[in-house]
């Protein structure tokens, strides 16, 4: 049964009450009724109506930040107790971008539910700067990203990606650099991780029209900072919102995308585009699987990490 403050929290949550009232079971006018009792109980108002999506007034704020650290202390007690049980049971939330959570995290977990089968594993996807939010809120437990503050969070390093450069085959400047490129199934055989492959230079391709994905993705920044390092600001076609989405606009000949080596390894082949390594000493970026600093760390979440660390070892 939800209290009063589940109804809150997940209209906050939503920015919606016809999505917070889809999510709870209950008819929108329900929803709205039981928030004014609370707004008029506790002499406040949460939620400002008028904006779009709604907002939190100042009050509001202050009130979800308590409820933040309820909600925190409560997961706390059930994952303590959970650890009781020796594994049998348990919850983790783990979170990660759309290619992360697409390419990445499916081999743990397929690894982690054959150990530890009773143990239900939620899923939260989002961009970087979401989730590390989240994550410092206790909200989710796991978060696999590249960049994590040292003074917020502990992490543990999980594998290495190389950024190849996919360009569409159609492209006149592949003439030029044919004794460069690669087919997707050297990508997938590592040839491009052997010293004896030889690579480009992304400001080969500074004329050339690229796809990068949104603001907000931690690929859009790296891909930004890899074209300034080479000395260019690229011509962008379209900013997509997921790192496949790229990938496949790239192979429709749209434009040069930026992928990492790990979702060309898991990608069905395609002989659309060349591939080329890069030179750049930005093009390799660390994954890491990172948590709260000094957060209560249950034993399923330490199974977790410790699977995770085997799995790409």
């Amino acid at each position: 049964m939800y209290d009063e403050i589940d109804y809150v929290y997940e209209v906050y949550k939503e920015k919606s009450f016809s999505a917070a009232a889809k999510n709870l079971y209950v008819s929108q006018p329900a929803l709205s009724s039981s928030i004014k009792k609370i707004e008029a109980r506790l002499g406040i108002t949460i939620f400002d109506r008028s904006s779009q999506p709604i907002a939190l007034t100042e009050e509001g704020k202050v009130y979800i930040e308590a409820v933040e650290r309820i909600r925190a202390i409560k997961n706390g007690l059930e994952t303590r107790l959970s650890d009781m049980s020796k594994l049998k049971t348990g919850h983790i939330t783990v979170s990660g971008e759309n290619y992360i959570s697409s390419f990445i995290y499916p081999k743990i977990i397929i690894e982690f539910m054959e150990r530890y089968g009773g143990i239900n594993i939620e899923m939260v996807e989002s961009n970087s700067h979401d989730l590390q939010n989240q994550l410092l809120s206790e909200n989710v437990d796991l978060l696999i990203d590249y960049k994590f503050d040292p003074a917020l969070y502990d992490s543990y390093p999980i594998t290495v990606e190389h950024i190849i450069l996919c360009v569409p085959k159609k492209l006149a400047i592949n003439e030029r650099l044919k004794d460069y490129q690669l087919t997707a199934r050297d990508i997938k055989n590592g040839k491009h991780l052997k010293s004896s492959c030889d690579g480009v230079h992304l400001r080969e391709f500074a004329d050339e029209m690229f796809v990068i994905l949104k603001k907000g993705n931690y690929s859009h920044r790296h891909s930004m900072e890899l074209c300034a390092e080479a000395g260019f600001t690229p011509k962008v076609k379209i900013y997509p919102d997921q790192m496949i989405t790229s990938y496949n606009m790239s192979r429709a000949g749209m434009g040069i995308s930026l992928i990492p080596d790990l979702l060309i390894y898991a990608s069905p082949e395609s002989g659309k585009c060349v591939y080329y390594k890069l030179l750049d000493a930005s093009s390799l970026r660390q994954l890491c699987l990172g948590f709260k600093k000094n957060r209560y760390m249950s034993r399923a979440v330490e199974a977790f990490i410790k699977t995770a660390l085997e799995v790409y070892k």
